[in-house]
């Protein structure tokens, strides 16, 4: 093992117990997006406690800090999220969420606990950076719109030259780490479809009014037998209504529903096809049965891109530290992540880290009794800010990449 890598290890191990600690009191203490005031206040008071510089407050309740080295050279960005769900913890542990119908169910609370590692190691090692890293905590991945478009807007990452985060993956074990060059995941678009009739029908005789229920039917029928039929199988969509609403009476045929759910694509292209193909149907089966048909879709991510650059050099750190078995190429992932829009924009590397130790750190995310096992948390701060220290050292870019040149990288090779 390299002998810096060697060092930042034993120094985050050193500290592994305020880490885990940290994690917990973030576990216990879950907030949604847009409303993570609390859990912005515990990194920010446990990175001043560590000697950090001021964070800068940025998006709401996110912020960032520099950790700028004693060389100069060009700014890097690592970026941890910071949102738990609207679900119910139902865990069995004494760090279990204490807010009812609320938990840290994706593992943020871990993600922006290795950021706080990852920023305290970096400020150790000042003396090896040679440039800027730029860590932040963005507010509200879950939750559409979401937090990184914020980011953006505020300009903070203006001048950065890439981009790296990461992400809790329960299906690989503790000490593995995965990626995929190329497209990482899907992209993500929700959509709200309404069935409008100029009246309420009596049960007893629905051909003589218009059956919303009927014909709100038709549609969800049509649009999932559209996937496969008038897209490419080759090019994975997924179509799922999860949402239906329409009456409240058992005789009376309302005269409005509502319906939706998501659309998730891996091809940009594709996406722009489906949802205009969705709307032909939606207004032509409207048009057909004689009531007003409408389709809304709500802000969505793109998919995540990884530069084939970074996924090499990322690889090449993981296996030739930690051993060649220690990186899993991944298939595939159709889930959305908003760190999507940054790799729309730099160069960026998204990796999946392995959580699961036994059947208790197994769960699926969302799960209600997700968990981690925790003892990943010190070493992947030390590997993830090995990383940064060598790519700012390494010079992965010559110069900075702009994203046509990033997106050309992915085909190289």
């Amino acid at each position: 093992m390299n002998k810096l890598l060697k060092e930042l290890r034993n120094k985050s191990f050193a500290f592994e117990n305020e880490l885990i600690a940290l994690r917990r009191s973030l576990h216990r203490h879950p907030e949604t997006g847009w409303s993570e005031y609390e859990t912005s206040k515990t990194l920010k008071k446990y990175l001043a406690e560590s000697g950090m510089p001021t964070p800068v407050t940025v998006a709401g309740t996110g912020f960032f800090i520099d950790i700028t080295g004693e060389h100069e050279g060009p700014v890097i960005a690592y970026r941890a999220d910071m949102d738990a769900l609207p679900i119910q913890d139902r865990k069995e542990k004494p760090y279990a969420s204490q807010r009812s119908g609320f938990g840290h169910l994706c593992g943020h609370d871990v993600h922006s606990t290795i950021a706080a590692g990852v920023a305290r190691l970096l400020y150790m090692k000042r003396d090896e950076l040679q440039g800027t890293v730029r860590v932040f905590w963005q507010p509200a991945e879950e939750i559409s719109p979401s937090g990184a478009p914020r980011i953006l807007k505020a300009g903070i990452l203006d001048d950065i030259q890439a981009i790296y985060g990461i992400h809790c993956d329960p299906t690989v074990p503790g000490g593995y780490f995965s990626a995929q060059p190329g497209a990482e995941t899907g992209s993500f678009d929700t959509f709200e479809i309404t069935v409008d009739a100029e009246s309420t029908t009596h049960s007893a005789r629905p051909y003589e009014g218009k059956d919303t229920i009927w014909i709100a039917h038709q549609i969800t029928q049509h649009l999932y037998q559209m996937i496969g039929r008038t897209s490419d199988v080759r090019k994975p969509a997924v179509l799922s209504i999860c949402s239906f609403h329409g009456g409240d009476a058992l005789n009376v045929i309302p005269h409005h529903v509502a319906f939706g759910g998501t659309l998730r694509t891996m091809n940009e292209q594709l996406r722009q096809q489906i949802r205009e193909q969705m709307q032909e149907i939606i207004h032509g089966i409207g048009k057909l049965n004689g009531v007003e048909c409408r389709v809304r879709f709500g802000g969505g991510a793109p998919s995540v891109i990884n530069n084939y650059q970074m996924y090499r050099f990322i690889r090449g750190i993981v296996t030739g530290e930690l051993g060649d078995d220690k990186f899993l190429d991944r298939e595939q992932s159709i889930g959305a992540e908003d760190f999507a829009y940054y790799t729309e924009r730099f160069p960026g590397l998204f990796m999946r880290v392995g959580t699961a130790n036994s059947p208790d750190t197994s769960y699926p995310l969302h799960h209600s009794r997700f968990d981690v096992d925790e003892s990943v948390i010190s070493p992947t701060s030390a590997l993830m800010s090995y990383t940064l220290v060598r790519h700012l050292k390494d010079h992965i870019f010559k110069r900075k990449a702009s994203v046509n040149s990033a997106a050309a990288s992915l085909y190289e090779q």
